[in-house]
């Protein structure tokens, strides 16, 4: 059988190490979200400087309407740096790019409405960026209106991005510090957990001691309840159970026993007798005295069945038989193979046990009790004592 303290051990420390890792994973989508946050804040306000620069992109007119919009983003124009634009007119094409893409390209996002569209992607180098999308009217230079910041129907899209090494910079710091708290609360936890397993089964332990100094001289004493945890009272209850079946066990066991010496030691010594009569005078040894032997013997033998009987009654081995019993008749059935005992001691008998008394009960046990009763009256009685039997 396994251990419980290991299994417990298992449980515990499993449980907790999956505790950690879920809080981990969790910890580290919730922080990561963060950041994605705060660099789209970064794209929305980047954005809005967007709107409101205007581009001169008309055929032959390169006039702007404002300042130019290298001009304003100028964290975007630094080489290898970690912000990108680019910028799609509706005829097609690149309109516009930020010198820090270098050799590299944006991917047109698609079709895009009215909503601007972040998403997560990674550049043709394998570097991880994240984009925001949008579309801004274009500025056409023909037409009515021009000069006056009159836009056509047509719209330019322009896509910011932001390389996310610095995340994923941040991100592998958190995962390494999780790892070691994580281990550092491992070793706390295995100490702990031990300490608690100890301290919890300390009762067991004290059970256990307890038991070991149980014998069949000692199945009198009980176990102690008190300061037991309320988990283990249904166990200590079960074990002074146990003890005092036991203990009514032995006893009837002892009692069997002393009743056996004590029932066999009269019909044991007068076959000793008669045997040693036998050998010192054979010649005057004949049918009575072989008679008599068995008849002691035959006495032995009902003796050794009542007790063994009796016996199997207490301990409810035998089912009692519920019969009518006439209680005269039993009575002095019982009584006839000791009347010539009686006779001998001069006893004086008076049965008042009535030939109409019926009992509802197990003749056979009550013939075992009454049987006893009556021979110890016989053999115990004083010289030329009454024997008397009421019912």
């Amino acid at each position: 059988m396994r251990s419980i303290r290991r299994r417990l051990v298992v449980w515990l420390l499993g449980g907790l190490a999956l505790l950690w890792i879920v809080a981990g994973v969790g910890v580290y989508v919730s922080v990561r979200q963060g950041l994605i946050k705060s660099i789209d804040a970064e794209l929305a306000a980047d954005a809005r400087t967007v709107r409101f620069v205007g581009r001169g992109d008309g055929d032959g007119d390169s006039r702007a309407r404002g300042p130019k919009l290298r001009d304003r983003l100028t964290a975007y124009q630094v080489a290898e740096g970690s912000s990108f634009y680019q910028v799609w007119p509706p005829e097609g094409g690149v309109a516009e790019r930020s010198d820090s893409l270098g050799d590299f390209e944006l991917k047109h996002p698609g079709a895009v409405g009215k909503d601007d569209v972040y998403a997560t992607a990674r550049m043709s180098d394998g570097r991880e960026i994240r984009t925001m999308a949008f579309r801004v009217p274009a500025n056409s230079g023909r037409g009515p209106g021009k000069g006056k910041g009159r836009f056509n129907a047509a719209y330019s899209v322009v896509m910011l991005a932001k390389d996310l090494a610095g995340v994923e910079r941040t991100l592998s710091a958190l995962v390494g510090g999780l790892f070691i708290v994580g281990i550092l609360a491992g070793l706390g936890a295995v100490a702990l957990v031990g300490l608690a397993l100890r301290d919890g089964l300390s009762p067991l332990d004290r059970l256990r001691e307890a038991t070991r100094g149980i014998d069949a001289s000692s199945l009198s004493s009980r176990f102690p309840k008190d300061g037991v945890p309320e988990e283990l009272l249904p166990v200590y209850g079960s074990l002074n159970e146990l003890l005092s079946r036991l203990e009514r066990g032995f006893d009837r066991e002892r009692r069997f026993s002393a009743d056996l010496a004590h029932e066999m030691r009269t019909p044991v010594a007068e076959l000793k007798m008669l045997s040693e009569v036998a050998l010192k005078w054979p010649e005057e040894s004949g049918p009575n005295t072989h008679g008599q032997t068995l008849e002691i013997a035959q006495r032995l033998q009902a003796t050794i069945n009542s007790l063994l009987n009796l016996a199997r009654w207490e301990s409810g081995d035998s089912q009692l038989c519920v019969d009518s019993v006439m209680i005269g008749e039993l009575v002095a059935e019982c009584w006839e193979p000791l009347s010539g005992k009686a006779g001998e001691r001069e006893l004086q008998t008076n049965f008042q046990t009535g030939e109409a008394v019926v009992w509802e009960t197990d003749g056979g046990v009550l013939r075992v009790i009454v049987n006893n009763l009556l021979s110890n009256a016989v053999e115990y009685a004083p010289r030329g004592g009454r024997v008397w039997v009421g019912v």
